[in-house]
């Protein structure tokens, strides 16, 4: 009789490393834990790693990085500005490697474990990426966003304000860097210098949107979508959004 034996090391790696995933302790996941995971970073003198965001104490998303901690921050950005989501019952475990273990935890074998015993991850259901793009505007949105999607009256702090009114460059500059969730636009630079009256506008994205396209007129149209906001001189429409445009008698 003759036979072979083939070692499948990447699928033994995977299974060992998802056993101690699970048999770890979640961790809440808020800045002030993952600065104590970063710290733990540099003590260990690692970054990379695998981890698992729970919700509710089940696990909802697997995932592999090469900054685990900055990773983590990012998904937590996420989820801050989403409807459904109660911060509270957010957590996270997290397991470093060494570069030597690094190719070997492969990141698709991990989760199809994973997923045997957790088959209602969010992996594959549109929670991973960062901006879908402008191409995915119309389009219909994944599971993730229909199920969780933005808060479109996030409270906005702003400065730059003189008399009541700022230019509409600023004023979105603030806006995208505090949003937790998609803001893009694209405007001339003449129109961004242009300035708004927000003294009777309440100080959260919606209404400050709906402002400053008031201002910019009727050939501006912008979109709520269910993973940001977007605004453009256009005359596409956004089925899969709520469709902002000028009000009669604005500006």
């Amino acid at each position: 009789m003759h036979a072979t034996y083939t070692f499948d090391f990447l699928t033994t790696v995977s299974r060992q490393l998802s056993d101690q995933l699970e048999g770890m302790e979640s961790t809440a996941l808020n800045s002030g834990t993952l600065r104590q995971l970063s710290n733990f970073q540099d003590k260990v003198g690692s970054r990379q790693g695998v981890y698992v965001l729970y919700y509710a104490d089940a696990p909802v998303y697997l995932g592999k990085a090469e900054n685990v901690s900055a990773r983590l921050f990012q998904h937590l950005e996420k989820l801050r500005g989403r409807r459904g989501i109660d911060q509270a019952k957010i957590g996270y475990k997290a397991l470093l490697l060494g570069k030597s273990m690094s190719t070997a935890a492969n990141e698709n074998i991990l989760i199809n474990i994973f997923k045997e015993r957790h088959p209602d991850l969010w992996n594959g259901r549109g929670f991973g990426p960062k901006d879908p793009g402008k191409e995915r505007d119309t389009t219909k949105p994944g599971w993730f966003d229909q199920a969780f999607p933005i808060e479109p009256a996030y409270p906005i702090t702003l400065t730059e304000v003189v008399q009541g009114a700022i230019e509409i460059g600023k004023l979105f500059e603030q806006m995208k860097a505090q949003l937790p969730y998609v803001f893009r636009f694209d405007i001339d630079a003449d129109l961004l210098r242009e300035t708004i009256d927000i003294t009777q506008v309440p100080c959260d994205a919606r209404s400050l949107f709906q402002a400053a396209i008031d201002k910019l007129g009727v050939n501006w149209k912008g979109a709520i979508l269910s993973y940001g906001m977007v605004l453009y001189r256009t005359d596409k429409t956004y089925p899969y959004g709520e469709e902002i445009t000028a009000r009669l008698g604005s500006a």
